[in-house]
């Protein structure tokens, strides 16, 4: 070790133990993400038996994509703790179609902005974009059932 600074050694190992700490990712919500997938689908369902037509459809349509997306991040949460997930959700209040359907747009724009915010995960981004682009979609489709709707 004739050409090693032993001064200089210790500073580069005490930055790569450093490392580590300085770089890690916030921690992911996944039950909390899980859940709100299910409870979205839930209220999809729900709303769909009280509207006719294509809104109907339209929301049955939100209703398999949500529950896929809950699915999903279930199959993650498994392959990232070797644990199955255990999400509880609460029964879907009846409320006005118009007062859940604004309140659902909401909850769309936040797990957008959480999808997004993952999207570009080195292992998981992909399935982030996917997931934030249907609920990027779902806005729109939101948007335009509240339009289209009466009362």
């Amino acid at each position: 070790m004739n050409g090693i600074n032993s001064q200089m050694a210790a500073k580069v190992w005490e930055r790569v133990h450093a490392a580590p700490q300085n770089q890690q990712e916030p921690v992911l919500n996944l039950p909390g993400l899980i859940a709100g997938e299910w409870i979205a689908a839930a209220t999809y369902l729900q709303l769909s038996r009280r509207l006719q037509g294509r809104e109907s459809r339209l929301l049955r349509q939100l209703h398999q994509e949500e529950l896929s997306h809950g699915t999903c991040l279930r199959g993650l949460y498994t392959l990232i703790t070797g644990e199955r997930a255990s999400v509880k959700t609460p029964p879907v209040a009846q409320e006005p179609v118009t007062a859940v359907l604004r309140r659902c747009y909401g909850e769309e724009m936040r797990a957008l902005a959480e999808y997004e915010k993952w999207s570009s995960h080195g292992e998981y981004g992909p399935v982030f974009t996917r997931m934030a682009q249907q609920e990027r979609e779902h806005c729109r489709i939101l948007l335009e059932i509240l339009g289209a709707i009466k009362g």
